[in-house]
């Protein structure tokens, strides 16, 4: 299990923790987790890709050779067409950025985040692209809770999105859990802090506490710029 790279864009701070800091800039990190088992190649979320003009006024993208997804995995001696399952703990821009390489890939996404995307509600219509979700590909809608394989599950984690969800490994000894969005940044766990961008208030904060009350847990955060690689 790796933490990828698909290099980092600016964000108001304030779209990643309600009620604080906004007017700051921050430098979110992109690092798609790569999982690999004895039946499967799978990716969980894939980074930003290339912004459309009218995107790139508002958030910088910056990565090197090295951070680009692609250069990860090639690091990890894979290519994009080896990867057997995507999955997007939702379909916000910068969670399904490059969707579009993983051509042989089951793209393992909520069904109620599939249906809201294509038609998301007014307030939550920029943070949709459709040309980074609605690629060739095989949709492997699930509704809550699914195994993936012994020891690797997606739990809905709603709040952020309408189907947002969070996937958890066991990896020696502990319970990994890729927040996704639910968390993007250590305090959403360790404050109870939702994110400023919220479908459903209620809903994120009964999203981080069944996330806080898993054991022996070690969070992966997704935006969070401190954390880029797995100290397990």
């Amino acid at each position: 299990m790796k933490l990828l790279s698909d290099g980092y864009f600016t964000l108001d701070k304030s779209f990643l923790v309600f009620g604080k800091y906004q007017g700051t800039k921050y430098k979110a990190a992109l690092k798609p987790l790569l999982v690999r088992t004895e039946k499967e190649n799978i990716i969980v979320d894939t980074g930003v890709g290339t912004l459309p003009p009218n995107y790139q006024k508002f958030h910088e993208v910056t990565r090197n050779r090295e951070e680009e997804l692609t250069y990860s995995l090639k690091k990890n001696g894979l290519r994009p067409e080896d990867i057997t399952i995507v999955v997007n703990t939702h379909l916000h821009f910068d969670h399904c950025g490059n969707n579009r390489l993983f051509r042989n890939s089951k793209f393992l996404v909520q069904t109620d985040e599939i249906r809201y995307a294509y038609f998301p509600d007014r307030f939550m219509r920029v943070s949709y692209l459709r040309p980074f979700f609605d690629v060739e590909g095989d949709y492997l809608p699930v509704r809550g809770r699914y195994e993936i394989e012994d020891g690797v599950e997606v739990l809905p984690t709603p709040g952020h999105t309408i189907g947002h969800q969070s996937l958890v490994v066991k990896w020696k000894g502990r319970n990994v859990i890729y927040a996704g969005d639910a968390a993007p940044l250590p305090e959403n766990i360790e404050k109870r802090n939702i994110t400023g961008m919220i479908y459903n208030g209620t809903d994120g904060l009964e999203s981080i506490d069944m996330l806080r009350r898993i054991r022996n847990a070690f969070y992966i955060y997704s935006h969070d710029n401190e954390q880029l690689s797995m100290n397990l």
